[in-house]
């Protein structure tokens, strides 16, 4: 990144130390600066990227950050743009000491570091004259193992990716790519999951298209893809690991399952599907399990969404809430109401960050259920 944008490539030339951390956070380390004991220390001065692409753009913020002692002026006071000491984590692994606030209209990121470091270091550099944050000490940058194809400025904007890094590493499976399944992955493939891993055997055709997420080519219907290839080529747009498994899972190749972290099933009853529920039972892998049931009366529709999880350190008796049995439930005949689909799939997700700490859980339940005509939904867990 550094080489490829006019104003980082600047800093570098002219002898910075420079890093860039989860593609949107800039390091430039030694930076000489004062104490409050006027003693010469070195620091790192950090500042949010701004990209548009690969590209950097005007500057969102002009605030920094900075790893150290409070910098200080020749007497020893603190400098005014230090607006507060705390010490935080900005992203995974990397935790500032102070906020800094030098407030400008900078056009670049060049303009706004050599204003940050001239503040800093103007001090050190009146009482040690040779001292300087030029050390030229180049060491080529690390290629960081992004699974996305472009950066995630969303959560750098935010200033929350120790937040999504919580759900970095795991490899998830989404058995199922109907109406519902193709939502989760909708959502999945925007998490810095490890890998995300797609089963179904049905093909993608025109009825699928209007329970989908986004609008299908009218020719794709020609090409008769499976459903896992055409959502694969559709997310490997911006997931890099994303496996198509053309094939529904039974007895023959359910251990395909064994090696994933976390699993979302949005299936119908069938017998695959007791297949499925023991082996993640027998190999204690968590998983959430997606449900819509409706019925139409008076020419109009009612019903639920469900949502069921089972955790590996938790109770697993799920059975009263996940029926294996086909019912007289008009969804099963591929009614198109995309919006419960979406619904669903958004509870599923929900409860998925909960677990690994995204988002705050109070209730902890293991099963949830909307009622659509009451706009009520009910929780449960195992003990309930």
């Amino acid at each position: 990144m550094i080489f490829h944008n006019s104003d980082l490539k600047q800093l570098w030339d002219e002898g910075y130390d420079l890093q860039v951390i989860a593609g949107t956070v800039l390091l430039v380390k030694n930076v000489p600066y004062l104490n409050a004991q006027k003693e010469l220390k070195r620091g790192v001065l950090i500042s949010p990227i701004s990209l548009n692409g690969d590209k950097t753009v005007k500057p969102e913020t002009h605030v920094a950050y900075f790893i150290g002692e409070y910098p200080c002026d020749v007497q020893g006071g603190h400098l005014r743009m230090v607006v507060q000491k705390e010490r935080k984590e900005l992203v995974a692994g990397l935790t500032y000491d102070c906020t800094m606030s030098a407030k400008d209209s900078y056009p670049n990121h060049y303009e706004k570091v050599i204003r940050y470091l001239k503040l800093i270091c103007g001090p050190a550099e009146q009482i040690y004259p040779k001292v300087t944050a030029k050390t030229f000490e180049f060491v080529e940058p690390e290629v960081e193992d992004i699974v996305f194809q472009y950066v995630d400025t969303n959560a750098s904007r935010a200033m929350i990716n120790p937040i999504t890094d919580r759900l970095s590493g795991q490899k998830v499976a989404i058995v199922g790519l109907g109406g519902t399944g193709s939502y989760i992955l909708d959502f999945l493939a925007k998490c810095p999951v490890r890998e995300i891993h797609l089963f179904d055997g049905d093909n993608f055709l025109q009825h699928n298209a209007f329970r989908a997420p986004g609008a299908a080519q009218k020719g794709i219907f020609f090409e008769h893809l499976k459903k896992t290839d055409y959502y694969n080529r559709i997310y490997s747009n911006m997931h890099k690991h994303i496996r198509s498994h053309p094939y529904d899972l039974n007895a023959s190749n359910v251990e395909k399952l064994s090696e994933m972290t976390f699993v979302f099933l949005a299936i119908d009853p069938s017998e695959n599907k007791s297949v499925i529920l023991k082996h993640l039972d027998e190999r204690n892998i968590s998983f959430i399990h997606c449900g819509i049931s409706l019925t139409e009366i008076d020419q109009k529709i009612k019903g639920q969404v469900k949502t069921t999880t089972r955790v590996t350190d938790g109770a697993n008796d799920y059975s009263r809430w996940i029926s294996n049995v086909k019912q007289d439930n008009i969804y099963e005949q591929n009614i198109q109401i995309a919006e419960l689909n979406a619904l669903n799939a958004t509870f599923a997700i929900i409860k998925w960050k909960k677990l690994f700490g995204v988002y705050h859980d109070l209730d902890h339940e293991m099963y949830s259920s909307y009622t659509i005509f009451t706009n009520e939904t009910i929780n449960e867990d195992f003990q309930g």
